[in-house]
């Protein structure tokens, strides 16, 4: 092997050890996004449910709903049984049909202290 074959070599080499990581940084972030429009959608298939438990338990019709908030019958099927955003104006509208809090359906605590807060 004579002496460009091998700086080629060690060219081809070096090429492929610096490339890896960006790969590596590439799949990770892949992953990640993967991760969160997983969590995402397990989020809103949780509120949906929560919401159409609610609606039915407390024996509304979706003309009933949309009298005492407003919001049309398609945004709340869409809500309930497609992969429809709420605003958190119409969350707290249909909270305060549902007589529950927003807190309640997203199952969290917005007035105790984060968890970064706490550190």
């Amino acid at each position: 092997m004579n002496q460009l074959q091998l700086l080629q070599r060690l060219r081809d080499s070096f090429r492929r050890m610096t490339g890896s990581p960006s790969r590596a940084l590439d799949a990770a972030d892949e992953a990640a996004r993967v991760t969160r429009s997983a969590v995402r959608g397990l989020a809103r298939q949780r509120v949906s449910y929560l919401l159409r438990q609610l609606r039915a338990s407390l024996g509304l019709s979706y003309a009933d709903v949309q009298q005492a908030t407003g919001l049309t019958q398609q945004l709340l099927f869409d809500v309930e049984f497609k992969d429809h955003r709420l605003t958190l104006a119409q969350l707290h509208l249909l909270a305060d049909c549902y007589r529950v809090s927003a807190e309640d359906i997203l199952g969290v605590d917005f007035d105790q202290p984060s968890r970064v807060e706490q550190d």
